[in-house]
């Protein structure tokens, strides 16, 4: 291990051989936590700071990491504080946040005059001015800390690292010099297991340019995707408007007088369209392109918006182009509606290189901060008589089944089945006339999809599971654990009600009557009505808007008829099955009460309820639902 330690109060850095440093990680998201544990690992003295429910998680279980593709996951116990005071000794201090966020604390870190060093490691596209006037440039370096991740209640979920994938941190001075300072922070943070470090003298320029190669095209294309990589992946034009934005914002910023860094960025300007939209396309449908950005990209709004409108600032005020950036802009909005999604007008330009794979290759290297290794088992997508579905995860694990609810589609389970399909063998489908069925076929009674998804299910050699629905997936689901118990090992309930006594039949002609207004309303008003019962955040009200608008309304008038007959015929008795319950704090009364109900009733079940969630629980709130999904999953296991 090579470590350096500090020699007195006034002083630098020096680099004086192994020696065990004291260090505070100030924050504690994916990316400080990861850090602060291999710190740890390390032999250094690490202290992570936190506060609210991750301080409270931290308590609890420890540092828990999950690397993509890992079986297992890695727990670091690591003293936790909740503030830096202005006597605390430490050696070196990682800031891991974004510039958005960094700035906001730097009174807090002035107060503290003891700390020789502080190491700002995240996205910036302002300089260091800020941090150099509140601390000294003597005090101040900069960093990125890689690889990409993202937030699962109190697990952290990050890219593969270890010495086989190796990522290298660039570190360097504000001022570009090189000083024994900067070669003994280089030296702690190499002692990180699966952590090469890079000096840079132009710390600044790589973190502009970063930031372009990121926030002027690529984050707005996914947040117009619904923050969806597979729908980005799949909506060609949206990907070209991605590549041309990112080649304003690099040209911009050298219109600017910033030179690429690293060099091989400004060769991204001059690789043809139809090659970025390929490569970039495959890449968005990777599974681990969900934790590099998607994930991020969904938890961290607030820093892609701060970012990408300081980036566009600084490009305005040297006169570059921003015309494309500016069609993306508005997407930033979580109100602004999601771009068509498979729409494929726009002509894409062959100017540039002409030699495909020389393209390929520097788009490649251009990309690098996206590197990974695509896993051997990531989601198929599959058609088989007539029914739509993914399936992903060890074959010889465990089978969880995902049903989605009314007028839905299998997306409804994307944080899920990204999580769950490192251990389990996880399948997600449309059911009929739903989703990617709604055109090929219609609606039909719930001994058919039974039937159709149990075919399924043979098919892909899973004979027993869990199965997981929500609302009227949860139905179907009861159906098929009472009419085939051997293929059921559990049931999950997502806002669901027990389908054995179902309604009233004065609930029953109620909700008849509609099915008859449901026919006379417009389609936009009626899906626009849909997403705003179903859900609760902003982007799962959209994404219901957008799933019920692609099964269309007369698929939901269809399925709302036979959905009806089903709960009126019922099942004459209940499954004693292991169960578990889930409802939003902020679901519909009437389903609340009669879930808390249906639950007293079993003799093998649990009630929980996932707070700031509605009626689509698993959407609005994933990190919790995933861990309460999670808990329940290793019992029945």
């Amino acid at each position: 291990m090579q470590t350096a330690k500090r020699l007195g109060r006034s002083t630098e850095l020096q680099w004086l051989g192994p020696v065990e440093m004291k260090i505070l990680v100030f924050g504690a998201g994916p990316l400080g936590s990861l850090k602060a544990a291999r710190l740890h690992e390390a032999g250094h003295d690490v202290s992570l700071l936190a506060r609210g429910q991750r301080l409270a998680d931290l308590k609890e279980h420890g540092v828990v990491i999950q690397q993509e593709g890992a079986d297992e996951e890695e727990v670091a116990h690591i003293d936790v504080v909740d503030s830096l005071e202005p006597d605390d000794d430490y050696d070196l201090v990682l800031v891991v946040m974004g510039e958005h966020q960094a700035v906001q604390i730097l009174d807090t870190l002035a107060e503290n005059e003891s700390v020789p060093t502080f190491c700002f490691m995240g996205n910036n596209v302002n300089g260091s001015d800020e941090m150099v006037r509140a601390l000294g440039k003597e005090r101040v370096m900069l960093g990125f800390p890689y690889p990409g991740g993202k937030r699962d209640g109190h697990v952290m979920r990050v890219l593969p690292i270890d010495e086989d994938e190796q990522y290298t941190i660039p570190i360097g001075e504000v001022d570009g010099t090189i000083r024994p300072r900067t070669r003994a922070v280089a030296a702690v943070l190499s002692d990180m297991r699966g952590y090469d470090v890079e000096i840079r003298t132009d710390m600044d320029e790589w973190l502009k340019y970063h930031v372009a190669l990121l926030m002027s095209g690529l984050v707005p294309a996914l947040y117009a995707a619904d923050t969806r990589m597979k729908r980005l992946g799949g909506t060609r034009d949206l990907l070209v408007l991605s590549i041309r934005a990112t080649k304003e914002g690099l040209r911009g910023l050298r219109k600017a007088g910033y030179s690429p860094s690293p060099p091989v960025v400004r060769s991204f300007e001059y690789v043809p369209e139809p090659i970025c939209v390929w490569a970039i396309g495959w890449l968005m449908r990777k599974e681990y392109a969900k934790v590099s950005v998607e994930g991020h990209a969904r938890d961290g709004r607030d820093e892609m918006a701060y970012l990408f409108d300081e980036l566009r600032s600084l490009i305005e005020e040297a006169d570059g182009d921003t015309d494309v950036i500016d069609q993306l802009a508005p997407y930033y909005d979580p109100d602004t509606p999601s771009y068509p999604e498979g729409k494929r007008e726009i002509s894409m330009k062959w100017g540039g290189l002409v030699s495909p794979a020389i393209g390929i290759g520097v788009l490649t290297l251009a990309l690098r901060h996206l590197r990974s290794k695509a896993r051997a088992d990531s989601a198929a997508e599959r058609e088989s008589g007539g029914v739509y579905y993914e399936v992903s995860g060890p074959e010889e694990a465990t089978a969880v089944v995902f049903t989605h609810g009314f007028a839905l589609d299998r997306e409804t389970w994307q944080a899920q089945t990204a999580t769950l399909s490192e251990s389990y063998r996880v399948f997600s489908w449309d059911v009929p006339g739903c989703g990617d069925a709604a055109e090929s076929s219609v609606p039909v009674r719930f001994d058919v999809s039974a039937r159709k998804l149990l075919d399924v299910l043979d098919d892909e050699g899973i004979d027993q599971a869990v199965l997981i629905g929500q609302s009227m997936g949860s139905l179907l689901n009861q159906y098929v654990a009472y009419h085939y118990p051997d293929r059921v090992r559990a049931l999950v309930h997502v806002g669901g009600f027990p389908l054995h006594d179902g309604f009233s039949e004065r609930t029953i002609k109620l909700m008849g009557v509609h099915v008859r207004l449901l026919q006379l309303m417009p389609e936009k008003l009626t899906c626009d009505m849909f997403g705003r019962l179903v859900a609760r955040t902003p982007q799962a009200q959209e994404y219901a808007r957008q799933a019920s608008a692609r099964t269309g309304k007369a698929n939901m008038v269809s399925l709302e008829r036979v959905f009806l007959e089903d709960i009126e015929e019922g099942i004459p008795e209940q499954t004693e099955l292991p169960q578990l319950i889930v409802a939003g704090e902020d679901e519909y009364f009437w389903l609340r009460k009669k879930a808390k109900e249906w639950n007293k009733k079993l003799r093998n079940s649990e009630y929980k309820t996932v707070p700031d969630a509605g009626h689509l629980a698993n959407h609005d709130n994933p990190a919790t639902f995933n861990e309460i999904l999670s808990s329940f999953l290793e019992t029945v296991d």
